[in-house]
């Protein structure tokens, strides 16, 4: 684990001449240490991953207080600055559910980017860092078009689009709670203006109604969920096609 963790400071030399300040440093490459590491500015996120039933319970432990004591050597994180996650398979909203009320946000950068993040009141941070390429090339595809974000999040997307010089934004989420925190990002980069809109809406049912056409859309929805807002369930197996037919 100590050996492989050493290899975020060539990964930390090359975020630094991207431009990034939220990103991975371990995901799981020794299967005994089962766990990934994320770096968000000066901070440690280090995610459990539910080990397998017939792994004693004792060992799994050991293991994952080895893997903690390794980051914190290699990185030099603050032990208060290290946050400690287990993750289990989610159903439903889980993953979107609130843990915690410490209300404490710090932002990160990307690609010029300004994103709110926080690491401790959700299992997610509000900001998916495996989805950072495809925001950068939304950036990229987006000057002079309108673009559309669906099943939006924090919509960290959006940003991008607009600092690409998108025509128009439309952010589109059934979550009050992530509009809101997509309405700070837009404020955090000086995003403003009516040609900017957040909806909150089941996204399936306001696609039904929309008589818009877009130049530019990212999707990400979940793989399953049935809130209690929605009119019918969402399975992405499912519902997929229907989604995609329905885009314009």
């Amino acid at each position: 684990m100590l050996i492989a963790c050493k290899n975020s400071k060539k990964i930390e030399k090359w975020a630094k001449q991207q431009g990034i300040n939220a990103y991975r440093l371990y995901d799981a490459d020794l299967p005994e240490y089962n766990v990934a590491v994320d770096r968000y500015l000066d901070h440690i996120v280090v995610q459990e991953y539910a080990a397998p039933k017939n792994i004693d319970e004792n060992k799994a432990r050991q293991r994952l207080l080895d893997a903690v004591t390794a980051t914190l050597a290699v990185t030099g994180v603050e032990t208060n600055k290290l946050v400690l996650k287990v993750r289990q398979k989610q159903k439903g909203t889980n993953q979107y559910e609130k843990l915690a009320n410490k209300g404490d946000y710090f932002y990160v950068e990307e690609y010029g980017a300004k994103l709110w993040v926080n690491l401790t009141d959700y299992l997610d941070t509000g900001l998916f860092l495996d989805h950072r390429l495809t925001r950068k090339m939304v950036g990229e595809m987006a000057k002079g078009k309108d673009f559309l974000n669906l099943f939006a999040y924090t919509g960290s997307a959006t940003v991008h689009a607009a600092l690409g010089g998108a025509k128009s934004t439309t952010t589109v989420d059934m979550s009050n709670t992530y509009l809101n925190w997509a309405e700070q990002n837009l404020i955090l980069n000086d995003i403003e203006g009516k040609q900017h809109k957040l909806i909150q809406s089941d996204c399936l049912q306001w696609l039904e109604k929309c008589d818009r056409q877009f130049d530019l859309i990212f999707v990400d929805p979940p793989t399953f969920s049935n809130s209690k807002r929605m009119e019918n369930s969402w399975d992405v197996q499912r519902d997929h096609i229907q989604l995609f037919s329905q885009l314009k």
